[in-house]
């Protein structure tokens, strides 16, 4: 264990001054991140007409909580995983004593470290558009969204690996995970509260991972509606079921790769 550690001290190091270099690129993604603000704008006034069940100060502080819930599960460990395969990066990476999942995965922890800093900036902005949106969730909704927020994390990381991993077959699978990205765009909250959802869909995505990605971190930093913690468990077996897959394929496709003489 403490070998592994050291590794990822390493890693996490090497990564770190490697985004360094491109903050300038994480700022344009940051501010791609910023269309939950766009449909907190479009609720609110709906709030002010009196259309919906909420106060236009209720929305900031759930789109604000969605903005954020949102940049702390961002990944891409499809399209770099799809680059190495591509570009024969793989073998190199396969010379090493070390799975180059957790190469991928320093690089996503590295970058949030050069995100935050970006993120407080954007939170202070709208604290002073907002002043009255950010509200103080105590001690244990800020704690209870974070570990909520990690596990979307974790299993959005899996996801994307695991579609990465499916160009031992295809020339190009990364688009595979927009698929995803669509499904949780309208079934994880970032729209709209799910609370606003009729039931029906409510209850038909529920043991799907989508309506906990997004919504249950959200939830405990709002306060908007009271969070589910039975979604911890959801958001756990869905984790499980894609770290299985993409093992298996992972070993499927190792074989796969040398056999083609890479």
């Amino acid at each position: 264990m403490s070998a592994l550690t050291a590794k990822m001290r390493t890693l996490l190091s090497v990564y770190y001054a490697y985004m360094l270099e491109y903050r300038a690129e994480i700022v344009f993604w940051v501010l791609g991140g910023l269309v939950p603000f766009f449909f907190m704008a479009a609720w609110s006034e709906a709030a002010r007409q009196g259309h919906t069940a909420y106060t236009p100060g209720e929305y900031e502080r759930y789109f604000f909580a969605v903005f954020i819930a949102r940049q702390l599960a961002i990944v891409w460990a499809n399209w770099t995983f799809s680059d190495w395969v591509r570009t024969g990066k793989l073998s190199f990476h396969l010379l090493q004593p070390l799975d180059p999942a957790w190469r991928i995965l320093a690089d996503h922890a590295a970058e949030r470290g050069v995100r935050l800093p970006m993120l407080a900036l954007i939170g202070l902005v709208f604290a002073l558009l907002f002043p009255g949106a950010l509200v103080w969730p105590g001690w244990a909704p800020l704690l209870l969204g974070l570990a909520a927020s990690t596990l979307a994390f974790l299993l959005s990381f899996l996801v994307a690996y695991s579609v990465g991993l499916l160009s031992f077959w295809f020339e190009d699978a990364t688009e595979i995970f927009e698929l995803w990205y669509v499904l949780m765009l309208f079934f994880s909250g970032m729209l709209a509260p799910l609370s606003l959802y009729p039931e029906a869909v409510q209850r038909a995505v529920y043991y799907t991972p989508f309506p906990h990605l997004v919504y249950l971190p959200a939830s405990y930093w709002s306060g908007l509606e009271p969070a589910d913690p039975r979604g911890f468990a959801v958001l756990g077996f869905w984790a499980l079921v894609f770290f299985a897959v993409a093992r298996l394929l992972w070993r499927a496709g190792r074989r796969r790769f040398s056999a083609m003489g890479a």
